[in-house]
């Protein structure tokens, strides 16, 4: 699979210009959710309608995206012999930008939680947030190198790093709905917030194993049992 992106480089097909836009698809994601960390997180930000309008333009973008990269592949599809429609690369295309679309969706349900981040007043839980988004930004600087760049290596590294990532949160998220809150502190945005970065990772997962996995097991850890993140 690897060898046809690579081979597809040097082509200008309906295809290559599908595995291009999706390389910039994916830029725009990595942004997007950049930024809306950012309006969670940073104390000098007072979020405004015109910032949250902003992340829902570029989830449009992302959106827009998404249906022209499918309109290309499959476009590539229809108009070359069988020989030369490669259905792998296709298939893999269309499960990346899948993901990705999924990730601007719940980017843009962050930036909503940031509209009331005032309400996020504990330290403890405001300091494990902070780690989650960093780690989570790690696996999707990562997951998109090791698309572009074909690196087994590193997809293998995020797609173990996720479940690390998971696990924890599961465990934190029970933690959450034990907790007896006081009236000045929303812990519904907390539990929102884990599980929105627990699904941007399991995306950023399935993505990586387009780089490792055999098509039958795109979105699967491959282990001593096939594992599939739930929803």
């Amino acid at each position: 699979m690897l060898k046809q992106f690579f081979k597809m480089l040097s082509k200008q097909d309906l295809l290559t210009q599908g595995l291009n836009d999706t390389h910039e698809m994916g830029a725009v994601s990595l942004k997007q959710y950049n930024h809306v960390i950012d309006l969670v997180f940073n104390s000098k930000i007072d979020v405004t309608h015109d910032q949250i309008e902003e992340v829902r333009k570029q989830d449009y973008l992302i959106n827009h995206f998404e249906r022209s990269i499918r309109k290309k592949v499959f476009e590539h599809i229809a108009i070359n012999d069988k020989e030369e429609q490669q259905l792998y690369t296709a298939f893999v295309l269309i499960t990346i930008v899948n993901n990705l679309e999924r990730i601007g969706d719940y980017s843009k349900n962050i930036s909503e939680i940031a509209e009331s981040k005032k309400m996020l007043k504990d330290e403890e839980w405001n300091k494990k947030m902070e780690k989650y988004s960093l780690d989570t930004q790690y696996l999707f600087i990562n997951t998109l190198k090791a698309f572009k760049n074909g690196d087994e290596q590193m997809a293998s590294s995020v797609i173990d790093r996720h479940f690390e990532i998971k696990n924890r949160i599961d465990a934190d998220l029970i933690d959450i709905v034990s907790i007896e809150p006081p009236l000045n502190v929303n812990y519904a945005s907390y539990a929102l917030l884990l599980r929105y970065l627990k699904r941007i990772c399991s995306h950023l997962m399935n993505i990586s194993t387009s780089v490792t996995n055999p098509i039958d097991k795109i979105g699967y850890y491959v282990g001593d049992e096939d594992i599939k993140d739930d929803e």
